[in-house]
């Protein structure tokens, strides 16, 4: 019967020494690996850091004003829209939400205005963002005034279908100071996530909206 022979007691095992210059890319590497994934989490915090401590507001306060956290719309329907608008309208698209309140005076013929021209200004990326338009009454926009918003659409139903949307916008901004005649910004999940003061600078809503597309891989 064979056995094996064990090593003498004070063998060693020699290993080959390795390279600096390997272990020194390996190690740089690593350092890449790891900063690849650190570093944007370092600067989102930063960024959610700067956000809270300017109240909703990053740079200049003239700016769009954070929602935070983002709130995602649940069903909605407008039964006389044509086309129809419902949850799925705003999915895949940005969507700039209006709604009046009262009679379509200056302010509200200003906001529909800046919505139109934020959309044209943003060229090749104009199809990207849809404005709608949610009214109290089928009276309150007129057909003169709709008829020089070209692809506007206008989110018309019963008081309940109404409601069903402008409570949900509402209560996405319960913890913010209550502002009359904003506009809104829904993401392409469906979620509420900006809202644009009525006195905002339009170059300033799209300022905001043109970081957000440029950012941003959806819709």
């Amino acid at each position: 019967m064979n056995e094996t022979t064990p090593p003498p007691a004070n063998a060693t095992t020699d290993y080959p020494d390795i390279d600096p210059a390997v272990r020194r890319r390996s190690r740089i590497k690593l350092v890449s690996i790891f900063a690849i994934f650190a570093v944007p989490l370092i600067l989102a915090s930063i960024y959610l850091h700067l956000v809270r401590s300017s109240g909703g507001q990053l740079g200049d306060t003239s700016r769009g004003q954070l929602i935070q956290p983002a709130v995602p719309l649940t069903e909605f329907s407008f039964s006389d829209a044509e086309p129809v608008v419902d949850l799925d309208t705003v999915r895949g698209l940005w969507t700039l939400l209006y709604m009046p309140t009262g009679e379509c005076a200056d302010t509200c013929k200003l906001n529909l205005y800046h919505m139109r021209q934020v959309r044209l200004a943003l060229n090749h990326r104009m199809d990207r963002v849809q404005r709608i338009v949610l009214p109290e009454t089928p009276a309150q926009l007129s057909d003169d005034l709709l008829a020089e918003h070209v692809g506007l659409l206008v989110a018309s139903g019963s008081a309940a279908e109404q409601a069903a949307l402008r409570d949900q916008v509402r209560a996405a901004e319960s913890d913010m100071e209550s502002l009359q005649d904003a506009i809104y910004l829904i993401d392409p999940f469906g979620n509420v996530m900006l809202r644009f003061p009525p006195d905002l600078a339009p170059k300033s809503m799209l300022k905001d909206i043109k970081h957000l597309l440029k950012v941003s891989r959806i819709g």
